[in-house]
């Protein structure tokens, strides 16, 4: 089990959403250009990482310590996470499983994937969380397959989604992208988040614009508002983590906390 992300994507996903280049971070943490490359390229250097933090937003202590970061394995019943191939990366997928009902969660990049690691029959809702191309692959297949499909703007307008003993409540995740839902689901033994790309164990979704960044840290905020304690997080890419640990080991966390 690895993280999504590393300690340089994360300080290029800052940079970029800041709008900010080599040159620029600079000027504003007073580190040579020569010392941020060599960061950039894959070398931590603990001094020039807690340097250029403030300047973009970070946490000094946990992106320092993010190359040791691994959040506890997680283990619910019922609870599986179908990881799919995604170029030379993956996605996931989220299956749930309880008292008879069984929903899921995003559906990859293509048909052949998921329909090799999941059956469509007794599938009761396919629920989007945005529509980038790595999650709703499969959607089409799905769908003639007559799986009823719950885009991420119907979950939005509802707002609040029942399936049997499952409860779900829509929330807006935009930023990474827009729109984009997240679903909290109560029934089982712990709150589940499933946060699409909103957030990663140790990182969260890239941005393209200041706006957009800036939306993203106001949306997670939002979200994370309203968990119960002990909530676990079903991200988009990378292993399942909580929001407790994401709010000490995700470097982002001052954006969001």
């Amino acid at each position: 089990m690895s993280l999504e992300d590393e300690f340089t994507d994360v300080i290029a996903k800052a940079m970029r959403g800041l709008g900010i280049d080599v040159p620029g971070l600079s000027e504003a943490s007073g580190i040579a250009v020569g010392e941020i490359e060599t960061l950039l390229g894959g070398q931590m250097k603990e001094f020039t990482a807690r340097a250029i933090s403030p300047a973009l937003g970070l946490d000094a202590e946990a992106l320092v310590a993010l190359p040791r970061y691994l959040p506890e394995p997680i283990a619910i019943p019922g609870i599986r996470r179908i990881e799919l191939p995604f170029g030379k990366w993956t996605v996931n997928a989220w299956e749930v499983l309880h008292d008879g009902i069984h929903i899921l969660f995003d559906a990859g990049t293509g048909e052949r994937d998921i329909l090799e690691k999941i059956s469509p029959q007794g599938l009761d809702a396919l629920l989007i969380t945005h529509a980038h191309p790595d999650h709703i692959g499969g959607v089409v297949a799905l769908a003639a397959a007559g799986v009823k499909v719950i885009s991420e703007t119907e979950a939005l307008t509802t707002g609040n989604l029942s399936f049997g003993s499952l409860e779900l409540e829509a929330v807006d995740l935009s930023g990474h992208c827009t729109p984009a839902t997240g679903y909290f689901i109560n029934g089982l033994e712990r709150q589940l988040f499933v946060a699409g790309d909103a957030i990663f164990a140790g990182s969260m979704g890239g941005c393209k614009t200041r706006e957009a960044h800036d939306l993203a840290g106001r949306t997670l905020r939002a979200a994370f508002s309203k968990a119960k304690p002990g909530c676990i997080i079903l991200p988009g890419h990378g292993p399942a983590t909580t929001i407790s640990e994401e709010l000490i080991g995700n470097p982002f966390h001052p954006r969001f906390a």
